[in-house]
């Protein structure tokens, strides 16, 4: 039990330190992915944040207009832009998420990294609760034993 529990508060601080790590690697991970984007396979992930989450570009729609792929494509910008998954879209017919993706992604961090600390927390708290307990009822127990020798 003690071992699981010194797991839980290693994990528990690797987990607080990673988080600013992860967090400040968003944004990084984002202009690349719009820098490198094609609209294939290599370019899912953008398509997936940008569909998901209903944004466009790391911090506005806009950041789209420096990147390789708009220069192919003067005019138009990804579909997942536009909540569609066609290859493209085209802001001036088609609905756009005006929103960059950067802080709904690390909003997102936050909240999952806010969980799994609280779940661990609490399993913690559940655990020395038990060895609590577990060392009362094994005194109890031993109290009881001497008693009923003392007989």
């Amino acid at each position: 039990m003690w071992i699981v529990l010194i797991l839980e508060i290693a994990l528990s601080i690797w987990i607080f330190y990673t988080l600013k790590r992860v967090k400040l690697s968003i944004r990084p991970f984002l202009f690349d992915s719009l820098q490198t984007y094609t609209n294939t396979s290599g370019g899912m992930a953008i398509n997936k944040i940008q569909h998901d989450f209903k944004c466009c570009g790391v911090d506005y729609y806009e950041d789209w207009y420096n990147t390789t792929w708009y220069r192919k494509h003067p005019g138009f910008l990804p579909g997942s832009c536009c909540n569609t998954m066609l290859p493209t879209c085209d802001p001036q017919i088609s609905p756009l998420s005006v929103t960059g993706c950067n802080d709904d992604v690390t909003n997102f961090v936050d909240d999952t990294y806010s969980i799994d600390m609280t779940v661990l927390l609490f399993s913690g708290f559940a655990q020395i609760l038990g060895i609590s307990l577990a060392y009362a009822l094994t005194r109890l127990v031993k109290d009881y034993e001497v008693a009923e020798d003392e007989k």
